[in-house]
């Protein structure tokens, strides 16, 4: 009888990847909503995490709501808009997406939160994003 540790499950010479999708690939289209929710988080730079904070919701709840929910409460679509700083129009399809001039909400969130540092902690945060946006210019 073979020993159990010489019994191998995954083959050695080619290792889980990473960027591999876990779990069955989806077998129904993306729902519209969910369309617009995916382009509106991704345009302003947001993860699902990171929208999921903002909103107060776990990742897993925006995972559903862009892959799998057609038609979400009034109260998530308005407190979405606002989040993402768009019209729930836009969000819905009804109107044209706005091409918007100024920061996204996440900058206008960002420099909220610099305002408020002490002078001189700004003035550090200044300096290492100006010597940064020098260099990638």
């Amino acid at each position: 009888m073979q020993a159990f540790s010489q019994i191998t499950l995954f083959p050695l010479d080619r290792p889980y990847n990473a960027q591999m999708q876990p779990g069955p690939k989806p077998t129904k289209e993306q729902p519209f909503f969910g369309q617009r929710l995916a382009h509106f988080r991704q345009k302003n730079g947001l993860t699902q995490q990171q929208l999921a904070d903002e909103l107060d919701i776990t990742r897993e709840l925006v995972g559903h709501y862009e892959r799998r929910c057609e038609n979400p409460s009034i109260d998530f679509i308005i407190k979405l808009s606002q989040t993402l700083g768009i019209s729930v129009d836009e969000l819905l399809g009804i109107q044209p997406e706005q091409i918007k001039r100024g920061p996204s909400p996440r900058v206008k969130k960002l420099t909220q939160r610099l305002v408020e540092l002490p002078k001189g902690k700004q003035g550090v945060v200044l300096e290492m994003l100006e010597s940064y946006l020098d260099k990638a210019s």
